[in-house]
């Protein structure tokens, strides 16, 4: 009685199933290799498993039996959410692991209709049952492959066991590339289950395109220096240099592909409000190539119907801007010490000065013993002292002599830390600052010039100031007013370029020209290769890519093209000898000095011809009263 009780007392809990104290045996070897498969992979792979079913009327029921056993042993497992593809909504979250349903080839036709790429992860694993047999299943395969392989879908196995034998389930899958073949599906079976366990340990889903046997591959590309590099030979053999033209070439080298070049006259190509495109964009988004590169910018607009690869590159936008006005040969003269120095040092003479004639104004007693005994001409001392002049009487007295040191000692220094750098700044083409920031060029009324082919205008949209002055210029017209911005300080334009193209340019123009550039960058750019949505290449470039990041190639290969230290107006370390040019300066400063001390001179002597005059005339006053004076004397006598 109490065992019957306690009996009641399970069965009327809610959280109790009578179908937990019974055990179920599989009804077929497909069941049991789908829960085995579910185990094995798909519980290690994700949390979440989708179920999707589609099926004719007439068979449904086969697919729910089916469904419902397999649910049956992996329910504790993994999470499944179920769903049919006859009603499917789009999911903001697409899962990886999928296992799909299907009775027949009428039903995988709804498949490829459903099988967006909003709803479905390409890259992701897929299970397709049949659970319907047919006589032309080797046909039924090879049309559902191609199906997939239009969707560049390439982890994909079929399960099916023939009606005459339940015990067997058969698991083919399809290789787009083969020693054999190249983008072609070919039904090949990867495993059997038998006997209650698979014939054979394999990956279930391998790396199909770790070898692509020399096959194809379509690249969109155009001549981008220093990334990408396109060379023709005599013979007209194309070649690919520069940053990407050698990634391209070692990728081909990996994964073993050879290249078709599609060059784009309207390089990398622009996207519409309308939806429509042009250019390597255009090529991509209509499947007439497999992937692009060639300084391709990972941007929204482009991720949003484009893939792109990992960021291998990363480089910082900002603007060629016009140099600075260049120095006077008398500016330069100024250069080796800066603006601060010149004031303190200034500041320094015109106190000794004051502090000479405060001291001429005290007793002789206090003279001497400041100046000196016999020291005559304090002034003139003073500026023999900063001038690193020899002095023809030196002070006697210690007080006198140590003044005398400090002031040698302090002007030593600064008159060799002048000398030592004029030399240098005299050969150099000094220049006032040019312009470092956006918003300076914005002030000055510049106008932006951008490539019409280029994709600079994107990155200004949320920029309205610099968008409205912004002007699009073909190549050559670009390259020609580039020009003219190098060598003219009045011109008032500034052109968008990159670090690295910029590094490129300024190290063949080398040693006779430079661009200056506004140093504070507008954005960091993150360049990437750009495939079709979902396409099949995007794992394996993926791997490549950080595989040459981190042992650090890329960087390799960018130092052969750009060099940063162009980046900045180089000075050449051999010696040169000064030209009449470069000692303007000094020449200037000469015959100011000469005319200066011909004025002073001039106006000494007319001074002192008015002295000799009022001299004289008081001397011929004085004879007159001297001899009046004499004569009257005389006559008193008399």
């Amino acid at each position: 009685m109490m065992r019957f009780l306690i009996l009641a007392l399970l069965i009327s809990t809610g959280n109790c199933d009578l179908s937990d104290f019974s055990s179920s045996n599989y009804s077929s070897a497909m069941s049991q290799a789908v829960v085995d498969y579910i185990l094995n992979f798909y519980c290690n792979t994700s949390s979440t498993l989708n179920i999707y079913h589609i099926s004719q009327s007439e068979y449904m029921n086969n697919n729910l039996d089916v469904m419902n056993e397999i649910l049956y042993h992996v329910k504790t497992k993994i999470v499944t959410q179920i769903d049919s593809l006859m009603d499917l909504k789009i999911s903001i979250k697409k899962e990886v692991s999928n296992l799909i349903f299907v009775d027949s080839l009428e039903s995988f036709k709804i498949i490829t209709e459903q099988l967006e790429y909003d709803n479905f992860e390409y890259q992701g694993y897929y299970l397709i049952l049949l659970t319907k047999y047919s006589n032309d299943i080797y046909m039924w395969m090879l049309k559902m492959f191609e199906a997939l392989w239009s969707k560049k879908i390439i982890n994909v196995n079929i399960l099916f066991m023939l009606p005459e034998n339940t015990n067997d389930a058969y698991m083919f899958t399809y290789y787009p590339y083969s020693r054999y073949y190249c983008e072609d599906v070919v039904p090949i079976q990867l495993n059997q289950f038998k006997d209650n366990q698979w014939m054979k340990k394999v990956d279930y889903f391998p790396k199909k395109l770790r070898n692509f046997f020399g096959c194809h591959l379509h690249v969109a590309t155009f001549n981008n220096p220093p990334f990408m590099i396109v060379k023709q030979d005599q013979n007209g053999v194309v070649t690919v240099d520069g940053v990407d033209g050698i990634l391209l070439r070692v990728l081909a080298q990996r994964l073993n592909f050879n290249v078709n070049l599609h060059m784009q006259n309207e390089l990398f190509g622009s996207i519409f409000k309308n939806g429509t495109t042009t250019g390597a964009i255009k090529m991509i988004i209509d499947s007439e190539v497999n992937f692009t590169l060639g300084f391709f910018a990972s941007m929204p607009m482009r991720d949003a119907i484009m893939q792109p690869s990992f960021v291998y590159f990363t480089t910082n936008l900002l603007w060629i801007v016009p140099p600075g006005k260049p120095r006077s040969a008398l500016e330069k003269l100024t250069n080796p010490l800066k603006y601060m120095v010149w004031v303190l040092t200034s500041i320094l003479i015109v106190i000794g000065f004051i502090v000479i004639a405060l001291i001429k104004m005290q007793p002789l007693v206090v003279q001497k013993f400041v100046f000196g005994n016999k020291t005559q001409s304090s002034g003139m001392n003073y500026i023999n002292v900063i001038l690193g002049n020899s002095l023809h009487q030196v002070a006697t007295r210690n007080f006198s002599r140590f003044m005398f040191i400090v002031a040698t000692i302090c002007f030593f220094i600064i008159r060799t830390c002048y000398s030592s750098g004029l030399v240098k700044f005299m050969q150099m083409d000094t220049r006032e600052q040019h312009i470092t920031r956006t918003s300076q060029l914005l002030e000055q009324n510049f106008t932006f010039y951008m490539k019409k082919t280029g994709t600079g205008r994107d990155y200004v949209l949320n920029m309205p100031d610099v968008l409205q002055r912004v002007k699009l210029l073909s190549n050559p017209e670009f390259d020609s007013k580039l020009k003219d911005v190098m060598i003219d300080p009045s011109y008032r334009g500034a052109f968008l370029t990159t670090t690295g193209h910029l590094a490129y340019r300024n190290r063949n123009l080398y040693p006779k020209k430079f661009h200056e550039y506004a140093p504070k960058p507008l954005y960091s750019l993150n360049i990437v290769i750009y495939m079709n949505l979902g396409s099949c290449l995007t794992v394996y470039f993926n791997e490549m890519l950080m595989e040459f990041i981190s042992n650090g190639l890329i960087n390799k290969w960018a130092s052969e093209f750009i060099d940063e230290k162009y980046l900045k107006k180089l000075v050449e370390d051999e010696l040169k000898s000064l030209t009449l040019q470069q000692l303007e300066g000094a020449f200037q400063l000469l015959i100011g000095g000469l005319v200066m001390g011909s004025f002073v001179f001039c106006l000494e002597v007319l001074i002192g011809l008015d002295v000799i005059q009022k001299i004289k005339m008081r001397k011929g006053i004085n004879s007159k009263l001297f001899k009046k004076s004499k004569k009257l004397k005389i006559f008193k006598v008399k």
